[in-house]
Parts: structure tokens; sequence; C-alpha cells
């Protein structure tokens, strides 16, 4: 068989089984509940796309999930373990919210390309931080990541519980101006806004970048082996610096989406996991930017049909998160198994090379 068609195969065959398995162990969950799990899904898929408006919402709640797993799968190919999206896309959204706040004087196209490059910003200067602390202390970007996601969260939630207050009784800002509202798709009922095209296109410009480029090449080449790269000339610390950067400006943009195209505010709690969602779309889509397109769709028609299900059915909304769950233990399982092959191979060559020289 022909080698990339083989590894085509591979690359598509592992996302199903783990789509596959997760669905069959969901169905052992709903039948005690005495529901047949094949109604349960049908309801499921009916309601994610069983009507237009079903449709539409459903890319509504993929729109965000495209953006942090865009950014995910780009510091993954690069081998940054980026999971700070979440603190990144809070961070991009008060930034966002600010500027569409207090800059109405602003004429409207520059007002809102201004909301979105402060988010963008914002996202890039929280997400440099811990690869500094990495670059010059040695501390693990791992733990730091996940800290920095809690005090994104918190210090955001603090402003806008305090210094920038709006008039609502929970911590929300004031609403931004109208002028820098993101044009809806589907109707004023209906969340789906202009960020879903701009997610698409930074799809496509990111894989573009990745697979078409010098630029994406040495990411791609330091993703698979830093040693590697130093040897062919290029900046390690700076290439890493540059991937985070990039990463963590289209964690802000999901910020932005949310702040612009949805509530049209900063408001405590928008995100119910965002981040760290986009991180699974990232892995399941095998770091593959197009591919993410579809995987983020999956994820948001689960969360748009777990509604209806729990709605006709006794079943509640939460075994889709217990499907989630098992799907990350499979990809993350896989993941786990690569880079230790990959390590030790990299050892082996070590190994090999020191052997020569003696």
């Amino acid at each position: 068989m022909n080698r990339k068609v083989e590894t085509a195969i591979k690359s598509i065959g592992k996302p199903l089984f783990a789509i596959f398995v997760s669905l069959l162990i969901g169905a052992l969950l709903i039948i005690p509940t005495g529901t047949s799990p094949l109604e349960a899904y049908g309801i499921l898929f009916m309601g994610a796309f069983g009507s237009w408006q079903g449709i539409t919402t459903s890319l509504a709640y993929a729109t965000p999930l495209l953006f942090t797993g865009l950014g995910a799968a780009y510091a993954f190919r690069a081998g940054v373990f980026n999971i700070g999206l979440e603190g990144q896309m809070y961070f991009g959204a008060i930034a966002a919210a600010l500027v569409g706040v207090y800059a109405k004087a602003l004429p409207g196209p520059i007002h809102i390309l201004l909301c979105i490059g402060a988010a963008m910003l914002a996202g890039m200067l929280w997400s440099i931080i811990p690869a500094i602390l990495k670059i010059r202390y040695n501390i693990g970007v791992f733990i730091t990541y996940i800290m920095f996601n809690n005090i994104a969260q918190l210090f955001s939630d603090y402003l806008a519980a305090y210094p920038f207050k709006g008039e609502l009784s929970i911590a929300a800002t004031y609403k931004v101006s109208e002028k820098v509202f993101l044009p809806k798709l589907a109707g004023e009922m209906i969340d789906l806004n202009f960020g879903f095209i701009l997610a698409i296109i930074l799809a496509v410009a990111l894989y573009f970048l990745l697979f078409k480029t010098q630029f994406g090449y040495e990411s791609r080449a330091a993703g698979i082996n830093a040693g590697f790269t130093e040897y062919m000339g290029v900046n390690a610390v700076k290439k890493m610096l540059i991937v985070v950067m990039i990463s963590g400006g289209i964690a802000g943009l999901a910020g932005a989406e949310q702040v612009l195209g949805v509530t049209h505010r900063y408001m405590s709690g928008f995100s119910p996991g965002f981040g760290y969602t986009g991180i699974t779309v990232a892995l399941l889509a095998r770091t593959n930017p197009l591919a993410c397109i579809i995987t983020a769709i999956f994820f948001g028609a689960l969360n748009n049909g777990a509604i209806q299900m729990e709605i006709f059915t006794n079943i509640s909304r939460d075994l889709v998160t217990s499907i989630q769950a098992i799907m990350i233990i499979f990809i993350a399982a896989d993941f786990a198994w690569k880079k230790r092959k990959t390590t030790k191979k990299q050892d082996e060559q070590k190994a090999e090379s020191k052997k020569e020289v003696a």
C-alpha cells in the first residue's frame, strides 16, 4: 500500500476509533436509565443537525472551540504544549471588552480592529511569560500554564466586578459599542456570527503557514527534534517564543469572538472550558488545522445535541462531558505512547553518536 495512503488511514483511523469506543461506553452508561441508546443518540443527532436552527446553533458552539483548537494545534505541531489557552482566552475577552466600552469615539472599522488587536496582544503577552520562565529557569510550562489559567480568570473577573463593573448585578463590564458587534449569520436569536468565518479563514491560513512555508517547516521540525533544528541553524528559543505568541494570540481571538459576537460584554464565567476542550479538538484532529474544523463542529454538535437529549429523555447532558473525557483518555494515551517512542529513539541516536565519537 502507498505509504501516504497508509499514513492517512492511520491518522483518520485512530480518532475514529476513539470516538467509536467513547460512544459505545456512553451507550453502556445510558442503558441503566431505561432509555434506548439508539433513541438517545438519535435525539442528540437530530438536535444538532435536524433543523436549520440546530445546525447553526451547533456551528455557534463550535466557533470558540475552533479558535482554541487552532491555537493548540499550532503550538503542539511546533513541540510546545500550550495548555494555557483558557487563561489567554480570558485575557483576550477582557481586553476586547474594555476597548469596546471605553474607545467608543473611534470610527467603527478602526474600533473593531483595535478590539481584536487588543485581544490578540493580551493573549500573546500572557502566553509568553511561562515560556520565558521555562527558557530562563527551566520551570515546567505544564504546571505554570495551569496556574496562569486560574490567575487570568480570577483577575479578569476582579476587573469586571470592581474597577470596570457595569450596570448588571453580576461581575460584568458595560456593553461594548454596537459598532464593534460581529455580524450575525443566522438571525438575532442565534449566536452564530462572523467569528465563525474568521475561524475558517484562520484554519486555512495556519495550514498554509505550517505546510507550505519555510517558517512552518522549521516549526514542525522543532516539534519533532529540537536538537536537529538547532543543528540546522534555527534559533530554537526564538522559534519557541514566536510559536507561543501566535498560539496565545489565537486564543485571545476566541475571547474576542465571545465578547463581540455573543455576550457583547465581558461576563464572569462566560467559558465552560473552551480552552481545555480546544486541546481535545486539536489532538483529535491530529494537530491538522483543517481537520480542526471537523472536530470543532463535532464537539459543537455534541454540546448542542446534549441539550435536546436532556429535554426529551431522562439523560443528563453531563453524559456528553463523560464521553468527551473518555475520548481525552484515549487520545492522551496515544499521544503519550508516541512521545515515549520518540524520546526512546532520540536517546538511542545519542547513544550511537557517543559510541562513534569514542
